[in-house]
């Protein structure tokens, strides 16, 4: 992890979950990081918990479904800080509603947000990610917060569109590792941590699944911890500069899912 001491990362969705304890994980090895989110006063929270760690938290307001938000704050991280040569593209949401649920008034603006966050934000921000580390002339990683459900969609609830959204950040995270071979690009890479079940805010309660919520709230559903997704990532960047460790997959031990 020496080699990223003094460098800068961007981490998506940083007020709760995986973001949040990517950067308390990013922090600790001397790395800078820009945190986004919606909620502003929670990244500032995190700058002030963590403002005696080697790295520091720079947070910057962004809101990963409005592309009008994300081009304003990586104008806002080129003023700030320049270039950048990490990016862990966390943000994400699942609210467990079936798909022909009857009486959900609002099953179609929780499909589009669904969509809008965890593939249209994630590829917009990469975008924007990767042209900030080309800038830096050093060595750079994309990493894309998959699910492995990206790989098997067949759940013992309703997930909606959650699981055909990581099937896509499943392909475009290849894809974009594609084009970059295709320019003879050997300074950055892009890969995928895809992990199973996480205990985060990410679910919005499961109101719809009481019987999942019941199991969650008793301890026995085995889910991942946020802080077991941040290590995949630690892991994945210290590999060296010429090792592209295109995907980690990671389950809690006795998980289904």
């Amino acid at each position: 992890m020496e080699k990223w001491n003094g460098k800068t990362a961007i981490v998506t969705g940083a007020s709760a979950g995986i973001g949040d304890a990517t950067v308390r994980d990013l922090v600790k090895y001397g790395i800078n990081v820009v945190a986004l989110a919606r909620r502003l006063e929670r990244l500032e929270t995190l700058k002030e918990e963590l403002k005696d760690e080697p790295g520091k938290v720079i947070p910057v307001t962004c809101d990963v479904t409005d592309k009008a938000s994300i081009d304003a704050a990586f104008k806002e991280i080129e003023e700030k800080v320049g270039s950048i040569h990490i990016l862990v593209n966390s943000a994400g949401m699942a609210l467990m509603h079936g798909m022909f649920a009857e009486g959900e008034e609002e099953l179609d603006e929780i499909i589009s947000s669904t969509i809008n966050t965890n593939f249209l934000g994630l590829v917009r921000v990469a975008r924007k990610g990767y042209q900030l580390i080309k800038k830096s002339e050093d060595y750079g990683i994309i990493i894309n917060i998959g699910s492995v459900l990206g790989y098997n969609q067949s759940v013992a609830h309703p997930a909606n569109v959650y699981p055909a959204t990581k099937a896509a950040v499943r392909a475009v995270t290849e894809s974009m590792r594609q084009e970059l071979l295709k320019y003879e690009d050997p300074k950055i890479r892009v890969c995928e941590v895809s992990p199973g079940a996480v205990k985060t805010e990410l679910g919005g309660g499961f109101k719809n699944q009481p019987q999942i919520k019941a199991l969650v709230e008793s301890g026995k559903m085995h889910m991942l911890r946020s802080s077991d997704v941040s290590q995949a990532v630690l892991f994945m960047l210290m590999t060296p500069y010429d090792v592209n460790m295109t995907e980690i997959v990671l389950k809690r031990l006795g998980a289904a899912i």
